[in-house]
């Protein structure tokens, strides 16, 4: 299956924005009982839905996007009072979400990750299987790509049905401000051996050699997952999955480790945890970072930075001396739009409207037209826009990807193993240790597979 993905994601790649899934697993039940007319309708009559998504931040091209299609459906549909509970930050996004299912009254649409890490969410009957929707409306999806759907595909745990949309596929990339590199006579490192011998000369130079913006915690996800993929291609994760190796065993605590000892040579900067993803972009376009570590979906709204000529995309960073593992990549199908309310709930036949609105064709057409072509989609389209440079740029690197994986704890039926890893692996920024860190995660492990 992971090769087909793969196939269908390079065919499709010229055609394709990235909106980035990362959000937390969850096991809460859904309550039982039927919403209520009360709870369904709003004060003036209508019906109420509310979208939960990661999109609340205006500065960003597709976000603010959707934040616009937000007002153009509750414009074009008068009967509906749609609420728009989007919160950009990752932890807060989950902890708004699963407040909504311990409540009873879990929020109607919403964005989550798909593979095992969510399989609770599905046995638990939080999520609506959507497949007799699609079988009654083909033309919805017809333009889909198919093998994206493969993460809510849980028929090997024996479980039947399609449980959301994919939103898109994507893959984690670095951005780097050559003019930076031009001003100090570099050539731009493609290797971490390079990156380590640049390091001094950019610090010295007074930048960050690469911006890592620790307050959002699925940042240190991210970047572990693919450095153990330029390490190890995606063995290190079978093993892990299969209880094969430990989580500090010598494979992936050395990968911690490297981190431990980039941060400690100020590869990445200091005072991590004062900024985010939204940080690391800010200090790119200002000059202050050499180079990001991010991923597709940022395309589009570094086209709008004022030195964007300045900016280029590049694959992230592999290892000279393991050559055979270079186009192994994180990334792939993430994030899939999904819905809550049952048939029978009297918020029903609105919530599926909402549904269909956010994942129509012409949802990702008016997106694809947004962002001027940049990025990937879940879609195909029957006319291209002529690629930016920075996607051109991203494609060339993303076209020659022999394997993609999601990060590690994704394929893990431990739920809490995604927050668990993303949560220690970030401590590194607050001063611990790498073997520290490694022992707690797989004391969780322990713990979890002593009881399963």
């Amino acid at each position: 299956m992971q090769k087909k993905i793969i196939s269908v994601l390079l065919a499709s790649v010229l055609a394709v924005s990235v909106l980035s899934g990362c959000g937390n697993s969850g096991g809460e039940s859904k309550d039982s009982s039927k919403k209520s007319e009360e709870t369904a309708k709003a004060e003036d009559g209508k019906v109420k839905v509310r979208i939960l998504t990661r999109f609340s931040n205006p500065d960003s091209v597709r976000e603010r996007y959707f934040m616009d299609m937000v007002a153009k459906f509750q414009e074009e549909n008068q009967d509906i009072e749609l609420e728009d509970v989007s919160i950009s930050d990752e932890e807060s996004h989950d902890t708004l979400f699963k407040t909504s299912v311990a409540s009873g009254d879990p929020i109607e649409v919403f964005n989550f990750l798909g593979y095992a890490a969510n399989i609770d969410y599905v046995k638990n009957g939080v999520v609506t299987d959507i497949s007799s929707l699609l079988e009654e409306d083909p033309a919805w999806t017809e333009n889909y790509i198919d093998a994206l759907f493969a993460p809510v595909d849980y028929s090997a745990y024996g479980i039947e049905g399609t449980y959301g949309l994919p939103t898109s596929p994507y893959g984690v990339c670095c951005f780097y401000n050559k003019a930076i590199f031009d001003e100090l006579g570099m050539e731009m490192p493609e290797t971490w051996e390079g990156i380590e011998a640049a390091a001094p000369k950019l610090i010295e130079a007074g930048y960050i050699p690469m911006a890592f913006g620790a307050k959002d915690n699925y940042r240190a996800g991210h970047f572990l997952t693919a450095l153990s993929m330029k390490y190890y291609g995606d063995q290190l994760k079978n093993d892990l999955i299969d209880n094969e190796k430990a989580w500090n065993d010598p494979e992936m605590l050395g990968l911690i480790e490297k981190m431990q000892k980039w941060q400690a040579d100020g590869l990445f900067g200091d005072n991590n945890l004062a900024y985010d993803a939204n940080g690391e972009l800010a200090k790119l376009e200002n000059k202050e970072a050499a180079i990001i570590f991010s991923g597709s979906w940022n395309i589009a709204t570094i086209n709008e930075f004022s030195n964007k000529d300045d900016i280029v995309c590049k694959g992230f960073p592999y290892f000279e001396e393991k050559p055979e593992y270079k186009d192994e990549w994180m990334g792939g199908p993430d994030d899939f739009m999904a819905m809550t309310s049952q048939p029978g709930d009297p918020d029903y036949d609105a919530t599926v409207r909402v549904l269909k609105f956010f994942t129509s064709q012409e949802y990702y057409q008016g997106l694809y037209e947004a962002q001027a072509g940049a990025g990937t989609y879940p879609v195909t389209f029957g006319e291209t826009i002529q690629a930016d440079a920075l996607t051109t740029e991203f494609n060339e690197y993303y076209g020659k990807a022999t394997n993609m994986i999601g990060e590690i704890e994704q394929f893990s039926p431990m739920t809490s193993l995604l927050d668990v890893v993303r949560t220690e692996v970030t401590t590194i920024f607050s001063g611990d240790k790498a073997k520290d860190i490694a022992d707690r995660i797989q004391g969780e492990v322990d713990t979890y597979n002593a009881s399963n």
